[in-house]
């Protein structure tokens, strides 16, 4: 059964390998690239960073030059506030005396100034002017991340940048020659398209395992994946690039929307796995009480308040770790991959999302991880959920296969049912059909005043018919049913047709030729049975008076160690029978129905002749009928 599985099912496994392993080199990608990114500020010419809040957001950069700045680091987080930012830098020149490219992550940031002092020349020397003046200076760099050129001159110099940001998102600041800045885009690049990569091959994934399942898990997985690849793109800055037409506010707006829906995708996907595991009531709630305080910041993003909104959607991010472990814990009951593997699963989730959480708050101090924020969220999100919906995925196909191959039983036992309920209404046809004509062929002879020899003869004829046909048809129930006892002895098989010919009422149609005795080790019963079906069907059905002829030899064409008996007779008024049908159960000449049968003789033969090791073939010939049976000695 196992080898008869459906070709859809085969197909389907293959092709989820072959996604696991392309899911397998894309992290690996990621992973090695991910540890350059992080440490790309090795070669970082910032030397100070000083750190200034502008709650009104109205200050230009004449009012700060003289405002009071603190110590802060190159990472910093924005809150979701209208106030700007204003970072002053120190920054040393470049090594070899060229340019340095300052760049600011990430991309989607709402505004980003950055402001160099006026260099002058005096006495061979470059330096800021005496009075410092402060100039806007635009970003030029070709790529997603957004990068301006500067050269500090020998000792460095301060630089100022504002930013202003309504997501609470990390920001951060380096500055590196341009070299080294070409390697760090290139690598920023590579890093992010892995990413995009892996979290594109699960949505196809997910996709795949919707078509196959019709699973309503997957059908959220789906859209959550696809949210979060349209969101990353715009965080990366690509779709400025892919799109180039569009302004910077009308992808801020989308990428604001992406936050909430993605939030709220993740939300519903997450209580439909926990779901099957019947978490308390009370866990369930607090997720339907996230996915509405969600619903309401996104009312509030298209209406009212954007800024409102986004701190809605982001305490309701911020509860999520503590309501999964909630689920996770309070659930009940067994489903697949199972209530341990799931826990382990969500437990490590949990802690991954807490950390990224913190840091977004400003809980714990800033860092390149919060940066790459969204990507640690997406990446571990995408790994652990796959992980259980291929296990889940796993499951799914064992219960199919064990149920395709019950099916394939049950359809087997029904094939089998069938088959013997069309053996039973043959069996019940044959049974009528010739009892109703023997008794027929009675009652009209007992129906006379006197009966004459020959009324008596077809009477005789008539019950001797219904005698073998109850007979055939117990030798065919013994047969079909295993319960045949085959007891070998020595017998003489010349003994054996010559008692049978000797014992029918028209011996003298009957023509023996064998010579001395021919000794074989078989059951002398069940041979009696096969030679007298074929020596009753060989004298039924030739013409009247015509002679059958039984020849036992040792046939030079027969197999070795063995006898060969042919029974032959003429051709009669019923035909020759059918060489394919002839040997099949319940088989009759249409011509011959006139003749009390069973359609089982030949079917008994073949059947005792297989169990003695023997064999039977139909040798039809113009005007004769031609039985050869082979025995082993």
């Amino acid at each position: 059964m196992a080898q008869d599985r459906n070709p859809l099912s085969r197909i389907a496994d293959m092709r989820l390998a072959c996604l696991m392993r392309r899911l397998r080199n894309l992290l690996i990608a990621f992973v090695l690239m991910f540890p350059f990114t992080a440490e790309q500020a090795k070669s970082d010419l910032v030397h100070s960073v000083e750190l200034m809040l502008d709650e009104t957001a109205l200050l230009d950069i004449r009012s700060i030059e003289e405002a009071r700045f603190r110590p802060a680091e190159q990472t910093i987080i924005l809150g979701y506030s209208t106030a700007a930012v204003w970072l002053r830098l120190w920054i040393d020149p470049a090594p070899d005396g060229g340019e340095v490219v300052v760049m600011v992550r990430p991309p989607m940031l709402d505004s980003v100034k950055f402001y160099a002092p006026i260099i002058v020349k005096q006495d061979g020397i470059v330096r800021p002017s005496a009075t410092p003046r402060y100039e806007r200076v635009e970003s030029e760099w070709p790529a997603s991340l957004r990068g301006y050129r500067i050269s500090p001159p020998e000792g460095g110099v301060e630089y100022f940048v504002r930013i202003a940001s309504t997501g609470s998102i990390g920001a951060n600041i380096t500055a590196t020659p341009v070299r080294e800045a070409i390697r760090i885009n290139l690598i920023t690049d590579l890093t992010q398209i892995a990413y995009l990569a892996f979290m594109l091959v699960l949505l196809l994934w997910s996709l795949r395992m919707l078509t196959l399942t019709n699973e309503h898990i997957f059908r959220w997985f789906a859209a959550m994946q696809a949210s979060w690849v349209f969101h990353n793109i715009i965080a990366f800055g690509y779709a400025a690039v892919l799109t180039p037409l569009v302004d910077l506010d009308t992808s801020m707006l989308a990428l604001r929307t992406f936050v909430i829906v993605s939030s709220g995708l993740s939300i519903i996907f997450h209580r439909a796995v926990l779901f099957r595991f019947q978490p308390s009531v009370l866990a369930v709630r607090l997720l339907d009480l996230q996915l509405a305080g969600i619903t309401l910041a996104f009312i509030l993003f298209c209406t009212l308040d954007r800024q409102l909104a986004m701190q809605i959607n982001a305490y309701c991010i911020a509860a999520t770790p503590f309501t999964l472990l909630l689920n996770a814990f309070t659930a009940r009951k067994a489903a697949s991959p199972g209530l341990k593997t799931m826990r382990i699963i969500y437990g490590m989730l949990s802690l991954i999302l807490l950390g990224w959480i913190l840091s977004l708050l400003g809980l714990e101090k800033a860092s390149l991880a919060s940066l790459y924020g969204p990507m640690i969220h997406g990446l571990s999100t995408g790994i652990l959920m796959f992980t259980i919906l291929h296990l889940y995925v796993r499951d799914l196909l064992a219960a199919a296969k064990t149920a395709e191959t019950q099916l394939v039983a049950i359809e087997h036992q029904r094939a089998n049912q069938q088959d013997r309920n069309r053996t039973l209404a043959q069996y019940i046809d044959m049974m009528s059909h010739e009892t109703r004509n023997a008794l027929a062929v009675i009652n009209m002879s007992l129906s006379q005043p006197t009966i004459s020899d020959r009324q008596r003869g077809r009477i005789s004829d008539a019950i001797v018919g219904l005698t073998g046909l109850i007979d055939r048809c117990n030798q065919t129930i013994r047969l079909d049913s295993d319960n045949q006892v085959i007891s070998t002895e020595r017998c003489d098989l010349t003994d054996i047709l010559r008692l049978l010919c000797d014992g029918q009422i028209e011996r003298e149609r009957l023509f023996v030729s064998a010579e001395g005795p021919q000794l074989l080790q078989s059951d002398p019963v069940l041979l009696g049975v096969v030679f007298s079906n074929l020596i009753d069907n060989a004298l039924k059905y030739s013409p009247p008076g015509s002679a059958v002829i039984v020849t036992l030899a040792e046939s030079p064409e027969a197999p070795p160690d063995g006898f060969c008996v042919l029974i032959e007779n003429e051709e009669g008024e019923y035909g020759h029978p059918d060489p394919v049908m002839a040997f099949q159960k319940y088989y009759r000449n249409q011509l011959a129905n006139a003749k009390i049968g069973s359609g089982l003789g030949l079917y008994i033969v073949r059947g005792l002749l297989a169990g003695l090791g023997g064999n039977i073939a139909y040798e039809p010939t113009p005007g004769y009928v031609r039985f050869r049976v082979w025995m082993p000695c």
